[in-house]
């Protein structure tokens, strides 16, 4: 099958869509919901995750059976064609489990031979918002075009965060010191894909959000650089994918190198 960006994020909203629709049904009974720890106390998941994620699955292999599939939950499911489809059910679990409105339902679709993000939708059920975008082609929420915030300055900028792997969690508060008394205010809302989607469409400035698998970021960080900004990590730029370290630091163009020189001497140093 060929690489068409237009037909990848056609079929992206569809397995998004009924994602979010398996998502937002287990909300209505959501104390029926079993909870596991996958990880520890801060890596939650539920049967919601696995059923939304099996919805999302059912959509690809429907309409593009010969495509591998990158999924939190299922994880690889190999395939024969040039695309991967990088997979979170719900970026936030722990948000969606509490019954706050920052979690996600994240779909990319990746060229395995580059890594490069063909297509990409990030859909907030509890916001009504979705948003969307294919290489080349820009990010729209509905029928607008969104524009990254260029020429804000430094002292203004909203900045969302989050802690990282356990490994990162010790430079949290040295970064918190390093970006509060420069920037507007810092956030945490506990979703990337949320966080990636909010600088898209000017909801937020910003994102530092250290220690992203695939799934978390993929989609977002294709919503940002069409929308016009930049995504990288603290070693440079990553035009097109998400840095293979998993540390996402996204912006538009004046704020990117400003928030990097930030960051850089904290993660630099040990804790």
């Amino acid at each position: 099958m060929t690489i068409d960006g237009r037909d990848l994020l056609a079929v992206a909203r569809l397995a998004a869509d009924a994602g979010a629709r398996v998502a937002m049904g287990w909300r209505e009974r959501s104390e029926s919901l079993a909870i596991e720890e996958k990880t520890g106390p801060r890596d939650l998941v539920s049967h919601a995750d696995r059923d939304a994620e099996q919805a999302i699955r059912a959509v690809l292999s429907a309409y593009r059976p010969d495509d591998a599939v990158l999924g939190e939950e299922g994880g690889t499911q190999t395939g024969t064609s040039d695309v991967l489809w990088a997979v979170d059910p719900i970026d936030g679990t722990t948000n969606y489990l509490y019954g706050r409105p920052d979690w996600a339902v994240s779909v990319a679709a990746v060229r395995r031979s580059d890594r490069q993000i063909v297509a990409g939708v990030v859909v907030e059920p509890m916001l009504d918002r979705t948003t969307v975008a294919s290489a080349g082609r820009g990010t729209f929420a509905g029928d607008r075009r969104m524009a990254v915030e260029g020429g804000r300055p430094l002292h203004e900028a909203l900045v969302e965060v989050n802690l990282g792997r356990e490994d990162q969690r010790p430079h949290s508060g040295p970064m918190i010191s390093a970006l509060a008394p420069r920037v507007r205010d810092v956030r945490r809302g506990g979703s990337a894909a949320c966080a990636l989607a909010q600088v898209a469409t000017g909801r937020a400035d910003a994102v530092w959000a250290p220690g992203l698998q695939p799934w978390d970021c993929a989609a977002g960080a294709l919503l940002v650089a069409e929308a016009g900004g930049i995504v990288g990590d603290l070693a440079g730029r990553t035009p097109g994918t998400w840095p293979p370290t998993g540390d996402v630091l996204a912006a538009g163009p004046q704020l990117w190198d400003a928030i990097r020189d930030l960051l850089r001497p904290v993660y630099a140093e040990g804790v």
